[in-house]
């Protein structure tokens, strides 16, 4: 079994890390995050979809990212929303109104958590408890692992556990998140992990919702999500160290009753108007993540170079107008080409040479800055725009480009010759003076770097 246990201070879902507030700048930010996340909440008693659209988008705007939107605006909210209506302060058509809002929101952030590369090729499979109803904080999660890159499977709300058994039986997924936010569904959630456990090829198990707490403190080891944004981490480390150990405690699972509970509190509510509202806006946001994955897909396509992963010749020629036509800003131009590429791909066969072209990919964009554009032109050419960058901070990048290939590449050998040159007026000087710059590279001897002249 390959349950995963986690030890350490947990804390609940959606509580505020006060500790590390110092210094006045970090202070004003949070003073400025909780007057957004204020606003939020209010967006939703009210019933206010497009405030808290602007709300989201202007937390957005000033510099958050769409998993800490998730994790410090929507899901604090939700979880004081769910405080009121336990309090008899809201009535459930305004919780039903507020899931619906923040669903919607949730849509409209999906195409910004997309990413290009897929980080695992290892299955995710996420699910709520039998009798649970409330998934938005699954759906976040689901979201951000998505995003990030993991093949992710969503089963929902309220999963049987036979159908929970049959989905990791066929889809053997190395981690397997499950959430509990009703306190009477907790035995349901012991139940169901105790039984993935004992299955032959059995996943990592991590935990999420208000109620998870509650099972942290009665011995289950396994990890609980407070934050969305924290799950990529938490996966990482599970699918890196798996460990072996007692999830279920016997003193724990001896408490549970034999029978699984089919209800839960505050299912009263299901098939009222309200809940077939914040249902449709459920679908409604399924159907825009579909729409974007599908225009993301499109795009990945026309803009990416389908062997390597990289930029192609098309995006290239858009980001290169985009970063020369800012005046005064300073870009650098690195052309790199394989040397004696013919010869590997006659010696060694094109699969060898195809295999050679995606390892000096993956070199290069390991050997670059974060915000370096890396593409392939075509056959074994690349160019990497360097925005900001010197002449010499160019040339050093390449240098480190060339050792690192020619450190790494053996079985053949394989290495890289290396064109520098500042952008000129026009792509097509520029394109002439980095050939050039390659040229000379070339010709000297190969597996070099050659800086033309300013």
């Amino acid at each position: 079994m390959r349950c995963a246990v986690l030890s350490g201070a947990q804390r609940s879902l959606g509580e505020r890390d006060l500790g590390a507030r110092t210094s006045p700048g970090r202070r004003r930010s949070d003073e400025a995050e909780n007057l957004l996340g204020d606003r939020f909440l209010e967006a939703l008693r009210i019933g206010d979809p497009m405030g808290a659209e602007a709300i989201a988008q202007e937390a957005l705007d000033g510099g958050m990212d769409a998993p800490s939107v998730h994790s410090r605006l929507i899901a604090p909210a939700m979880h004081r929303i769910g405080e009121l209506w336990q309090e008899d302060r809201v009535s459930i058509a305004v919780e039903h109104l507020a899931t619906a809002i923040s669903q919607d929101v949730l849509g409209r952030l999906y195409p910004k958590v997309l990413r290009t590369k897929l980080r695992s090729r290892e299955r995710v499979i996420l699910a709520a408890a039998q009798g649970e109803q409330h998934v938005l904080g699954l759906r976040m999660v689901a979201d951000v692992l998505e995003g990030a890159g993991f093949d992710v499977l969503y089963l929902g709300a309220d999963v049987p556990l036979a159908s929970l058994l049959e989905s990791c039986r066929t889809h053997e997924p190395a981690v397997l998140g499950l959430t509990v936010t009703m306190p009477l569904n907790v035995p349901n959630l012991i139940r169901e992990i105790g039984a993935v456990c004992a299955l032959e090829q059995a996943p990592a198990v991590m935990v999420a919702g208000q109620a998870a707490p509650l099972l942290i403190e009665q011995g289950l080891s396994v990890p609980m999500i407070l934050r969305s944004e924290e799950v990529v981490s938490v996966v990482e480390e599970l699918l890196a160290h798996p460990r072996l150990g007692v999830v279920v405690p016997a003193e724990l699972a001896g408490r549970v009753p034999p029978q699984i509970t089919n209800t839960a509190i505050g299912t009263e509510a299901v098939q009222t108007t309200e809940h077939g509202f914040s249902q449709a806006a459920l679908a409604s946001a399924d159907t825009a993540r579909s729409a974007s994955r599908h225009a993301f897909a499109m795009e990945h396509l026309a803009y990416h170079d389908h062997l390597t992963g990289l930029w192609n010749r098309r995006a290239y020629d858009d980001r290169f107008d985009e970063l020369t036509s800012t005046a005064g800003a300073e870009t650098a131009v690195l052309m790199v080409d394989v040397d004696k590429f013919k010869r590997i791909n006659d010696t060694f066969g094109h699969e060898v040479g195809d295999t050679a072209l995606v390892t000096v990919a993956e070199i290069m964009l390991a050997s670059v800055r974060p915000g370096d554009f890396a593409a392939r032109l075509g056959g074994d050419e690349f160019s990497i725009l360097l925005p900001g960058a010197s002449l010499s901070l160019a040339a050093e990048i390449g240098e480190r480009l060339r050792a690192n290939v020619e450190e790494t590449m053996r079985n053949p050998d394989v290495s890289v010759s290396v064109g520098v040159v500042l952008a000129r007026d026009s792509q097509r000087a520029t394109s002439l003076a980095v050939d050039q710059a390659l040229y000379d590279a070339k010709e000297n001897g190969r597996n070099r770097v050659t800086v033309a002249d300013a």
